[in-house]
């Protein structure tokens, strides 16, 4: 009999593939002034936990009857400078009392670009993956996109991107304890959490309004930019279907956010060793779906042969921009710095749970639901 834990591979394996295929095609971009981002995330459903270690807890723990993880807020941090970083350093992000933490975040990282990159050449492996799109009962006409294994990587869209890119934020950013060794920061680059070996999370409680100051010691100006309630933490999206399997319609509703802007949204699944199936909400827009849409349905008969089905969302909250110096209409002075602040909240659901449960409860064996070889496929597809 198969454990549980072993039913759960194929959806949080393809995460984490996902992740490695947006690393492989990120490529660090450094302009002239120092750039800072800051990225608030609200985490819920799978999503909610200390990476993919916490999607699994949050998976697992649903499976047996429980809730899982609940709600879960993240911060990170980066600051890229356009030269390499002097050794000694010192440099810290100091957050307003609201955030219960701090109150200076220690920024630590990739101080200098490397020779070589290190990466390695892997050989894709026989197989397909089969992408289908739109929010509808059944399957448009001139679906699915099928792409070969062997020439995905020049064939990305790019709203497979996204979802890659949200697997690659969701899967080593929140953690503390082992976040450096799942997160690779670019040449020149700062982070945090990553290092900060006493940061043990959000509270629920924190709050991002007020005065942010970015200090360095290679940094002659100072970063300093005040939140108002507009850039504060978003609520959980509350990601929801009533399917009991995936062979039908998948219905998905979620929470009506008043601060965003849009949702994308997409699911993944398994068919077998070598056919791999992505549904997005719809092709050619980034947000996939406008902020005044609550509601998408999946349509039948493309998980069909996946019991269990891994389906993500993603709320798309407010933007800022800030530079110093402040540029009047017309002017061109050359900046010093600039920083973003984005706010953003992801979720997560499994699909299929129900039936797997009772599975579990039987003693049957479901060999559909884990192929043996399935993480292998993703593995030796993605470079990992």
């Amino acid at each position: 009999m198969r454990t549980p834990s072993n039913r759960l591979q194929p959806a949080l394996g393809l995460a984490a593939a996902l992740a490695t295929l947006a690393a492989l095609h990120a490529t660090p971009s450094i302009a002239a002034p120092v750039n800072y981002e800051m990225d608030l995330r609200t985490a819920s459903g799978l999503g909610a936990g200390s990476g993919m270690a916490g999607g699994i807890g949050s998976a697992l723990g649903m499976l047996f009857g429980g809730q899982g993880a609940s709600v879960m807020r993240t911060l990170d941090l980066r600051l890229v400078n356009p030269a390499d970083i002097p050794e000694g350093y010192s440099a810290a992000h100091t957050v307003p009392a609201a955030m219960h933490i701090g109150p200076a975040l220690p920024l630590t990282g990739e101080r200098r670009t490397p020779g070589e990159s290190g990466r390695s050449e892997e050989t894709p492996p026989d197989g397909r993956v089969l992408i289908y799109w739109g929010c509808s009962a059944t399957v448009s006409k001139g679906q699915p996109e099928v792409i070969d294994f062997k020439t995905l990587g020049a064939r990305v869209s790019p709203e497979v991107m996204a979802l890659a890119q949200r697997g690659r934020m969701s899967g080593g950013k929140s953690g503390a304890k082992d976040g450096a060794a799942r997160a690779s920061l670019p040449p020149r680059t700062l982070g945090w959490p990553w290092g900060d070996k006493d940061f043990r999370g959000i509270p629920d409680n924190a709050s991002a309004v007020g005065e942010h100051v970015v200090k360095a010691s290679f940094m002659p100006q100072e970063i300093r930019f005040t939140l108002d309630k507009e850039l504060d933490f978003l609520e959980p999206i509350n990601l929801k279907t009533t399917a009991a399997n995936t062979r039908a319609t998948i219905p998905l509703t979620w929470d009506a956010l008043t601060r965003a802007r849009g949702y994308d949204l997409s699911a993944a699944g398994a068919n077998g060793e070598k056919e791999l199936v992505l549904w997005l909400a719809t092709k050619g827009k980034s947000p996939m779906l406008p902020g005044r849409q609550h509601e998408c349905t999946i349509p039948a008969g493309i998980f069909a042969k996946t019991q269990m089905t891994m389906v993500s969302a993603e709320a798309y909250g407010p933007v800022q921009g800030f530079a110093y110096p402040p540029q009047k209409p017309g002017e061109k002075k050359p900046l010093v710095w600039t920083a973003r602040v984005r706010v953003n909240a992801f979720d997560g659901l499994l699909v299929g749970m129900q039936e797997a449960a009772t599975d579990a409860a039987t003693g049957a064996a479901v060999d559909s639901v884990a192929p043996a070889g399935a993480g292998s496929l993703l593995k030796g597809l993605f470079g990992r």
